[in-house]
């Protein structure tokens, strides 16, 4: 993997974002959808703030992570992530006492568990379940490295769980009651093109598994090494962060099967490249505005719906910065969602943040391992 390269990918993602941002024309579909995250978000933060839940922004993030253009795929997203944190919460909670004090099965185990979560991810008709589980399982394993018993890593599981139903309620909700709403006005109205368009897009063929056997086998090792890599170092050296590194590293290796079939390294570099932009984008003007909000409620919450507003424009359009969007959405949901209450200290959102660019960190150092080994091309030009 040459430097030239992400550079280039980085001017793309910047050029691309450039555009987006010239070309800012809402339309109603896009400016719908924002509302809907942005009410979503809103409700998951009132909800989590209500039931006392301890991250709040856990919950936000589902709020926004679920939803979708139509509310059949947001209820089926969210279906997927409530399953596979439910099921990862379990086999954490089993798993992690056991081997929580031996570093050197601890390690091992949780790259394990990352490789086959990436693999069966990719290309899985039920590929968020998959990564949402793999996602927990690790989470709640790693937990109980500090927690050691059965009891209290079993309490931590149960309140990831409860911060993703309750955002994920929230957003279902929130896109059924807006779905409602629009069949109710389209019985008055000629039939939207648009939904026609989404619906023959989603029906459009996915390749089998055999076909991208391989590419996803490549996949599923990097995952494995990079967050191995990752445990033994917050274990050894108390790095903070861990939660972060671990979704960037499997978030950014979770692709569409059009991207795996190309058998190529670039498209999780645009992933990685462009998780990077819109972090330190939202990070940037999130961190600036908090001291402006002073922990007020109110302020607060106009500042995170246009936030939220904003990054939906951005994924809902078309000059190839759809990803930068979502991840300058979420960066800013952690920026001014924090733990139990509305605060003007950046200092947990930094250690977020930091903890997204350890991720991206060591996984670029596993994919520049893998490229040298000759495990997957890094371009599309040396695609056999």
């Amino acid at each position: 993997m040459r430097a030239h390269m992400f550079k280039q990918i980085g001017r793309d993602a910047l050029v691309a974002l450039g555009r987006e941002l010239a070309a800012w024309k809402p339309t109603p579909e896009r400016a719908l959808y924002g509302v809907e995250a942005v009410i979503s978000v809103v409700l998951s933060v009132a909800l989590a703030h209500l039931l006392h839940l301890p991250n709040t922004w856990w919950a936000a993030i589902s709020g926004f992570a679920v939803m979708q253009t139509r509310f059949s795929a947001s209820a089926q997203r969210g279906l997927h992530r409530v399953l596979g944190t439910i099921v990862g919460g379990l086999l954490g909670a089993i798993v992690g006492p056991m081997i929580g004090d031996r570093p050197w099965l601890f390690v091992p185990v949780l790259g394990a568990i990352s490789a086959v979560c990436v693999y069966r991810a990719n290309g899985s008709s039920a590929s968020y379940a998959w990564v949402l589980g793999g996602i927990t399982w690790v989470m709640v394993t790693y937990q109980a490295h500090e927690l050691l018993t059965f009891r209290p890593t079993a309490s931590f599981a149960m309140l990831r769980v409860a911060e993703v139903c309750v955002g994920t309620f929230a957003c279902v909700t929130v896109s059924g009651v807006f779905h409602v709403g629009i069949l109710w006005y389209e019985r008055r109205h000629p039939a939207s093109k648009v939904a026609a368009a989404a619906v023959a897009s989603a029906n459009a063929p996915r390749p089998t598994f055999e076909t991208l056997r391989h590419a996803r086998m490549v996949l599923a090792v990097q995952a494995g090494a990079a967050v191995a890599i990752l445990a033994a170092l917050t274990y050894a050296l108390k790095l903070p962060g861990f939660a972060q590194a671990l979704v960037t590293t499997i978030a950014v290796l979770i692709l569409p099967p059009t991207s795996i079939v190309v058998r190529s390294q670039k498209p999780v570099a645009d992933k990685m490249v462009q998780r990077v932009v819109g972090c330190l984008i939202a990070g940037a003007i999130g961190i600036a505005l908090l001291p402006l909000m002073q922990g007020q409620v109110l302020p607060c919450l106009l500042a995170l719906a246009a936030g939220v507003w904003a990054g939906c424009h951005v994924q809902t359009g078309k000059q190839g910065a759809s990803y930068i969007g979502v991840q300058f959405t979420v960066a800013f949901i952690m920026v001014f969602v924090q733990d139990h209450a509305w605060s003007a200290d950046p200092h947990p959102a930094m250690m977020r943040l930091a903890g997204i660019l350890t991720g991206i960190a060591i996984l670029t150092c596993v994919m520049l391992l893998a490229a040298r080994l000759s495990f997957l091309p890094i371009s599309e030009e040396a695609t056999p």
